[in-house]
């Protein structure tokens, strides 16, 4: 290197470090986009998912019914329709006094399993529904209808 940073007097160090950086991002991008496992995708199909709505209040339940349409409530993006409800008493975990844990009944809240039909897309390592959105069984999901905005886990996952 000479007094003026350049390789053999002809290349800058700066400008092989930024011509190495551009390569490392293009390789980067080709590997993420053109790899085997993004290749694959297993086809159209119609996704079923169970959200699990714990502890909301009893009174709320009306707000839950079959053929509303679902949102992400982030982002706005559709998700699918409510297909079924069921409504279940609220049982949470609490500690006795001698140190026993115990499911106890909480008056006023309910538990929802709220069935959820949509169009999605498999690959060999995830489902996703409406373009972009990814399921995983045991996620925390924010969903929106017309009547009420929550947040639940998504309590199991199938193609119909």
């Amino acid at each position: 290197m000479d007094k003026n940073g350049k390789i053999f007097g002809k290349i800058s160090v700066v400008d092989l470090l930024v011509a190495l950086l551009i390569v490392v991002v293009a390789l980067g991008t080709v590997y993420r986009f053109a790899s085997p496992a993004a290749a694959v995708d297993r086809g159209e199909a119609t996704v079923h998912f169970v959200l699990r709505i714990e502890g909301v209040r009893d009174f709320t339940a009306e707000g839950y019914r079959t053929g509303l349409r679902v949102y992400d409530r982030q982002t706005g993006q559709f998700i699918g329709h409510v297909d079924s409800v069921e409504v279940e008493p609220h049982y949470e975990p609490v500690t006795l006094h001698d140190g026993t844990i115990v499911r106890a009944y909480q008056p006023g809240r309910i538990a929802i399993n709220m069935g959820v039909v949509a169009e999605g897309r498999l690959t060999p390592t995830a489902i996703y529904v409406e373009g972009t959105y990814e399921l995983t069984a045991g996620s925390m999901i924010y969903i929106a209808t017309k009547y009420v905005q929550v947040m639940g886990f998504i309590y199991s996952i199938s193609t119909l």
